[in-house]
């Protein structure tokens, strides 16, 4: 178990004592963390923005969100509505709370704006960043030293990525088709493997029963209790959204290369079209979607519903722009 300092309570009091105004605000940025405002965001990126820039962050996001999922079973740290009702949940989560997976992974926008080197973006993706960050703390779902550690956490990723992708992309793309398959399905793998060894670690690990006490009346209607917090849901998902977007950019970069650029119609054409599909799709996962307590069922799901959509994201809807000779086109490979 992590301890949990003083000042985590007095910021998460502080914040909560500040009156219900802040309450929409905060939602608003939690819910600007979640995977399905940034699959969005992301997308239309890709398709309609910088096509470059849209692909490096699918492939940051579903990294950086694996590993927090992962460190996040070894730690098996409380969120701060399970250990005292004092704290008001607003907001609720089952998953353990160290590191917090919304600063973590929020670190995406950092990391696209040191790529764009804009003043503006930076000033948008610090705001953002701390905004996701301060509201799991108002909401009472992360003390302080959690979106913290989600934050430095992810900054040493984005710095890793910064200095050693290029390399790393230019080593990739000299190997063949097959070695390239083998890598990324090995990556998918080993962040499986390391996953499953945390969920089978604590399995002989007992909740304590404050916890459960704490959070009872807090998930008091939910279809899942923090009991579920122990299992592989979560990284099953992330990594499933690692093997889409890689595979996706693999097939894509075999047929050519997706134009992202055009007019500002063709722009938006493109990306409401792209939108239609991906939310149509989301809505009919959601509709085949198994109970929580199905943990193997679950998993599964969430693994085939991210890699879906992470694929439909990278590879299938540039295929329909052209298919269904919609704005776009691909600029065949030089062979």
């Amino acid at each position: 178990m992590s301890y949990v300092l003083q000042a985590d309570y007095w910021l998460i009091f502080f914040l909560q004592g500040n009156g219900e105004w802040l309450t929409p605000v905060m939602k608003l940025f939690t819910w600007l963390g979640y995977p399905q405002a940034y699959m969005v965001a992301i997308a239309i990126i890709y398709w309609s923005g910088d096509r470059k820039l849209g692909l490096r962050m699918a492939i940051f996001l579903p990294v950086v969100s694996s590993l927090n999922s992962i460190l996040k079973q070894a730690i098996h740290a409380p969120r701060p509505y399970w250990l005292t009702p004092d704290i008001r949940a607003i907001h609720v989560s089952n998953g353990f709370g160290m590191p917090s997976g919304h600063a973590q992974a929020s670190i995406v926008w950092l990391y696209a704006a040191a790529l764009l080197k804009k003043g503006w973006f930076w000033i948008f993706a610090v705001v953002l960043v701390m905004g996701v960050g301060l509201s799991r703390v108002y909401l009472g779902v992360h003390f302080s030293s959690q979106v913290l550690a989600g934050w430095l956490l992810g900054i040493f990723i984005a710095f890793l990525f910064m200095r050693f992708e290029s390399r790393v992309l230019c080593w990739f793309l000299s190997l063949t088709f097959r070695k390239q398959l083998l890598l990324i399905s090995g990556i998918s793998l080993l962040l499986m493997v390391l996953g499953g060894i945390m969920v089978f670690v604590l399995k002989h690990w007992a909740m304590p029963g404050d916890w459960i006490l704490n959070s009872a009346d807090d998930m008091a209607g939910k279809d899942e209790s923090i009991l579920s917090s122990v299992g592989m849901s979560a990284v099953a998902g992330n990594v499933g959204g690692f093997l889409g977007v890689s595979l996706g950019a693999l097939l894509l970069h075999r047929k050519g290369s997706f134009d992202s650029r055009g007019s500002g119609w063709t722009r938006l054409v493109r990306s409401l079209t792209g939108l239609f599909i991906l939310i149509v799709l989301y809505k009919v996962f959601m509709i085949a979607a198994p109970g929580q307590t199905e943990a193997f069922l679950y998993s599964l799901w969430r693994f085939l519903g991210f890699f879906t959509l992470s694929f439909f994201v990278i590879f299938l809807v540039p295929l329909l722009f052209l298919r269904f000779k919609l704005p776009g086109s691909l600029k065949r490979k030089q062979r």
